[in-house]
C-alpha cells in the first residue's frame, strides 16, 4: 500500500503560509489594483515590502487572538471560520493603517484596504479549509507495539485526539523483515514503542526510517500530538535530559525585562478597572478588598500572592479547600471578577517584585501541595521556572479542582517547562486575550 501524505502540518507552517498570503495580497493590491495616487504606490519597493510585512505580522497576531489558527478550529462551521479569517484580516489592516500614518503621515485608501482585507481573508480561509479537509481524509496511521493495557493507557492520554488516528492492528508478533514489509503494506506513518519494554523489541530501524516510518516512544508521541507530557511517563532519566533554556542568564534577563514592561503597562491600563472592582466589593460584602495567600514559587520558595477578594469573609474558617467551579463561597461580584480575571490584576505587583512572571505554571497553595506531592512525585518540576499570571495549562485545560484534574494540569505544565520559549510565551499571552474576550476562567 502506498503511504499517503497526511498533511498534518505544523502550526509554524500554517503561520508561514498565511503570512506569505497576507504579504502577497498587500503588495499585489497596491501594485496592480490601486490608482497611482495611492499612498503606498508612491513609496519605494523596499518600504512597500516592510509595510506588507507589518500587515502580515498584524494579521497573524489577530488570528491568534481570534482563534483562527487553533487546531480544532476546523471542527467549526465553515462560515464561522470565514468570519474569523475576515475579522483577523480586518484587525491586521488596522496595524497597516497605523504604521503608514506614523511613518508617512498619510492614510491608505479605503478601497485598497477593503481589497486587502477581503483578499487576505478569502485566500487564508481557502488555504486553512483545504489543509484541514486533506488532513482529515488522510489520518495518521499508527502501529502501537505493546499490549492492550498499555494501549488503553495511551488512548486515555490522547483523549478525543485518538479519534483522528487510524490505528493499524497486528494480530501477531512480527520479525524484523516482516515489520518493514507490514508497515509498507499498511502505509504506517508512526511506530510506537513502550520505552519500558523497548529492549525486548528488535526492529530494523534503518530500513524503517528509510521507508518513511517514524519511530517514537509514548511520551514523545503524546507530546507532539497533544502538547502535554503525562507525569506517569516522567522519571529521573527524563529530568536529566531536560534543557531549561529559560534558566540561561541572558534569556532570564530578557524575560525579566519583558515581565517588568508588561506588568507596568498592565497596571496602568487596568487601574481604572481595579478601582471600580474595589468599589463593587466594598458595596457588596465590605472590607477587606484584597486577599493575601501564601503560594509556592520558584524552586518551592513561598511568597504572598495578592488578589481581589472574591469569596465571602471567613470563607476558609475550616481550613484550606480546593477551589472549584460553581464554588458556593464565591460572592456575586466575585463570580463576575473571576469570569473576566479581574481579580488577578493585583498579581502584576507580584510580577514587579520578581516573585512571578507573566507566563508560567500557576502557583499552588503549600497546604494543598503536601497531598499532591504524595500522588504526583514530579509535581515540584513545575517550579523549575517562575510561576505565572497565565500559563499553558490555563489556556489548554479547565480549572483544576481535584487530584485528577491536577494530574492533567501537571501534564501541560511539564510540557511548558520542557519547551518554554519567547514564542511559546507569546502564544500563551495571545491565547489568554482570546479567552478573556469569551469571559472564560
Amino acid at each position: 500500500m502506498q503511504r499517503k501524505e497526511h498533511w498534518n502540518v505544523s502550526k509554524l507552517a500554517k503561520l508561514s503560509v498565511c503570512q506569505s498570503i497576507a504579504m502577497a495580497v498587500c503588495v499585489s493590491v497596491i501594485l496592480f489594483a490601486s490608482p497611482t495616487s495611492e499612498t503606498l504606490f508612491q513609496v519605494n519597493r523596499e518600504r512597500l515590502f516592510i509595510y506588507a510585512l507589518i500587515f502580515g505580522f498584524s494579521f497573524l497576531l489577530a488570528g491568534e487572538i481570534t482563534g483562527l489558527f487553533v487546531t480544532n478550529n476546523g471542527q467549526k462551521l465553515l462560515w464561522k471560520r470565514l468570519v474569523l479569517a475576515l475579522l483577523s484580516s480586518g484587525f491586521g489592516a488596522l496595524g497597516l493603517l497605523l504604521s503608514v500614518w506614523i511613518i508617512e503621515f498619510d492614510f491608505v485608501g479605503r478601497f485598497a484596504v477593503l481589497k486587502i482585507v477581503f483578499g487576505t481573508g478569502a485566500l487564508s480561509y481557502i488555504f486553512l479549509s483545504f489543509q484541514h479537509s486533506i488532513s482529515s481524509r488522510n489520518s495518521l496511521r499508527v502501529l502501537a507495539l505493546f499490549d492492550e493495557n498499555r494501549f488503553q493507557q495511551l488512548k486515555s492520554y490522547l483523549g478525543r485526539g485518538s479519534d483522528d488516528i487510524l490505528w493499524v492492528d497486528t494480530r501477531k508478533p512480527l520479525s524484523e523483515c516482516a515489520t518493514v514489509k507490514y508497515c509498507d503494506h499498511k502505509g504506517v506513518d508512526i511506530i510506537l514503542l513502550d520505552q519500558k519494554n523497548e529492549d525486548k523489541l528488535k526492529l530494523d530501524v534503518m530500513d524503517l526510517l528509510a521507508s518513511g516510518v517514524r519511530i517514537l516512544e509514548v511520551e514523545s508521541f503524546v507530546e507532539s500530538l497533544c502538547h502535554k507530557i503525562p507525569s506517569s511517563e516522567v522519571d529521573s532519566t527524563w529530568l536529566t535530559k531536560l534543557d531549561l533554556r529559560q534558566r540561561d542568564p541572558i534569556v532570564r534577563r530578557v524575560k525579566r525585562v519583558l515581565d517588568l514592561f508588561f506588568s507596568v503597562v498592565g497596571l496602568i491600563i487596568s487601574f481604572p478597572l481595579l478601582l471600580i472592582a474595589c468599589l463593587a466589593i466594598a458595596l457588596e460584602s465590605g472590607f477587606p478588598l484584597f486577599f493575601h495567600q501564601r503560594r509556592s514559587g520558584l524552586l518551592g520558595q513561598t511568597y504572598v500572592l495578592h488578589k481581589l477578594r472574591t469569596m465571602r469573609q471567613n470563607a476558609e474558617s475550616r481550613g484550606a479547600e480546593w477551589a472549584k467551579e460553581g464554588d458556593a463561597r464565591v460572592t456575586r461580584v466575585g463570580r463576575f471578577l473571576r469570569r473576566w480575571r479581574i481579580d488577578e490584576i493585583p498579581q502584576f505587583w507580584n510580577v514587579l517584585k520578581g516573585e512571578m512572571s507573566i507566563v508560567g505554571p500557576r502557583p499552588e497553595r503549600p497546604e494543598l501541595e503536601n497531598e499532591i506531592n504524595e500522588r504526583l512525585p514530579f509535581w515540584k518540576c513545575r517550579y523549575l521556572v517562575k510561576p505565572g499570571l497565565t500559563g499553558w495549562a490555563q489556556i489548554r485545560f479547565r480549572y483544576a479542582s481535584d487530584m485528577e484534574s491536577s494530574e492533567e494540569k501537571l501534564a501541560y505544565d511539564l510540557y511548558y517547562v520542557k519547551n518554554a520559549s519567547f514564542f511559546l510565551d507569546l502564544e500563551i499571552m495571545l491565547s489568554t486575550l482570546r479567552s478573556l474576550t469569551k469571559g472564560s476562567r
